[in-house]
């Protein structure tokens, strides 16, 4: 069930067109409830009601990527965050006029493939005939670790699937319901911790696929070093990296578009949740590099005058 963190549902987009002295509502489709979207929307909403009066934002959790961009086509979002691997495939069947665009690159996102530490699982291949969430149903992580299971040799149709939340599936987990979960976001991930704490987990290493993956989808997957956490792998464990946008509608006003940049460069170092140690964007010189999808063009006029 979807939820807002703030009174109701923000109207679509195509009403601010003419709101120029009024508030403006945004929405912004994040992610699951605990995930490192929720937790950065959150921030960025926070910044933007102190920085920002005329605008009025609101976080609608979701099951993330997928089901963001679906929220962006349907005119029931503003804003949306998305793992950058998965869109071409996602807006492929989308009019131009539907497809979103780009505010900005924020941080990386790294798959974590998640066992218990007594699991016999120690590589991908492991998980053969296995019970495996590949994430929510409407997540990147799951377009993510299809692409992982092909290039390691194994399709859906090797393991017993399952689609679920992070909560959900490391319950499963911890229980022996399930033999491994993935899942994409920052490191650490809280919620993660604590499920290690009823039951210790560890991460499986993935960095050595980043090379398969990629001549296998046409998209540049990057091996990441683990940074230290309760649940890593082995010191100098790697796993797979895949940075995510924050995309927003194409008719999302040029000045809404420049205000958000705006905030979200003077403001970077309150944006990025305490708890992550990982790869950070949020600089303009990487904030504009969003890949096949283009900027916004308030975001762009944005960036042009920040480098004078």
């Amino acid at each position: 069930m979807r939820t807002v963190t703030a009174a109701a549902v923000a109207p679509t987009v195509a009403s601010l067109a003419g709101c120029r002295t009024e508030t403006s509502p945004v929405t912004i489709a994040a992610g699951t409830e605990y995930g490192t979207y929720a937790v950065f929307a959150g921030l960025l909403a926070d910044q933007l009601r102190a920085v920002s009066p005329g605008l009025e934002p609101t976080v609608l959790s979701t099951e993330g990527s997928l089901d963001n961009v679906r929220l962006l086509r349907d005119g029931e979002a503003a804003l949306g965050l998305a793992l950058e691997d998965g869109l071409d495939r996602i807006v492929a069947d989308m009019p131009e006029a539907e497809r979103p665009v780009a505010l900005a690159r924020i941080y990386e996102n790294y798959l974590q493939l998640l066992v218990t530490d007594d699991s016999p699982i120690r590589e991908v291949g492991d998980l053969r005939g296995r019970r495996v969430v590949l994430g929510a149903a409407g997540s990147g992580a799951a377009v993510t670790a299809v692409v992982l299971l092909e290039a390691a040799g194994l399709r859906t149709r090797d393991l017993t699937v399952r689609y679920m939340g992070l909560a959900a599936g490391l319950g499963r987990l911890v229980e022996d319901d399930v033999d491994a979960v993935f899942w994409s976001g920052g490191i650490p991930t809280p919620t993660i911790s604590k499920a290690g704490g009823q039951r210790p987990l560890r991460m499986i290493d993935l960095g050595a696929l980043a090379a398969p993956m990629s001549r296998q989808s046409g998209y540049r997957y990057s091996t990441r070093k683990v940074p230290p956490v309760d649940y890593g792998p082995p010191a100098g464990g790697t796993t797979i990296g895949v940075p995510n946008l924050l995309l927003a509608r194409r008719d999302l006003p040029h000045r809404v578009a420049r205000e958000i940049v705006d905030v979200m460069v003077s403001r970077a170092d309150l944006l990025i949740p305490d708890f992550v140690r990982g790869l950070q964007y949020l600089e303009p010189a990487t904030m504009i590099q969003t890949g096949r999808i283009p900027l916004h063009p308030g975001a762009l006029s944005a960036y042009r005058a920040l480098h004078g």
